[in-house]
């Protein structure tokens, strides 16, 4: 039983939005994105292969310099072979925060929430769905980025995000880092020179 253990901690690898973010410029789909933990309540499996790999209740995944929580659980799909997954589901005001590194090496302090999160090994997208929102503070500059969307994708194919709102316009917000003080000069009147 250690031995399927490690492989069901080991497939979580593919979670939507960790490995997404924690791939950090990465490759495609079914790149290795490093080791993850997973703690649940209750783990169910066939190690047989029929259905997912259920976790049960509050399931909170490490790794990948990331931290994904889900209050309702979370599912996964393995492949044939039991090295990756095909499709990952988690439920439940879900809460990501970690490190993102851009395709530039840009690295970002990020958190987001939505009400699900998916990831398709198929399409290599990540997604976050249901009154979401996402910030992201670049650690070099201080510049801000937010936005509140009804779904946030990711790509891992093109490296990109996408967020989407229905009908409505999705709000995406720019905060330039502010500028220090500027320091005062030496009161030059407090010179003196020496005779």
């Amino acid at each position: 039983m250690k031995r399927a253990s490690a492989v069901l901690v080991s497939l979580v690898l593919a979670l939507p939005v960790v490995a997404a973010v924690g791939a950090g410029g990465g490759g495609a789909a079914g790149t290795a994105f490093r080791a993850f933990t997973v703690e649940g309540e209750t783990v169910k499996a066939d190690l047989r292969g029929a259905g997912p790999v259920e976790w049960v209740g509050k399931v909170t995944v490490r790794g990948a310099g990331l931290v994904l929580t889900a209050d309702d659980g979370l599912k996964l799909w393995p492949t044939a072979d039991w090295r990756d997954a095909e499709r990952v589901e988690a439920r439940g005001n879900i809460i990501v925060e970690g490190e993102y590194v851009g395709p530039d090496k840009t690295r970002w302090d990020i958190n987001g929430k939505a009400a699900s999160a998916s990831y398709e090994r198929a399409s290599g997208e990540g997604v976050l769905r249901g009154s979401g929102t996402f910030r992201a503070v670049n650690r070099d500059t201080g510049a801000i980025v937010s936005a509140a969307a009804d779904t946030m994708t990711y790509n891992f194919k093109t490296q990109q995000f996408r967020f989407e709102r229905g009908d409505k316009p999705v709000r995406v917000e720019w905060q330039e880092p502010t500028a220090p003080a500027a320091q005062p000069e030496a009161d030059k009147s407090k010179e003196t020179t020496a005779k």
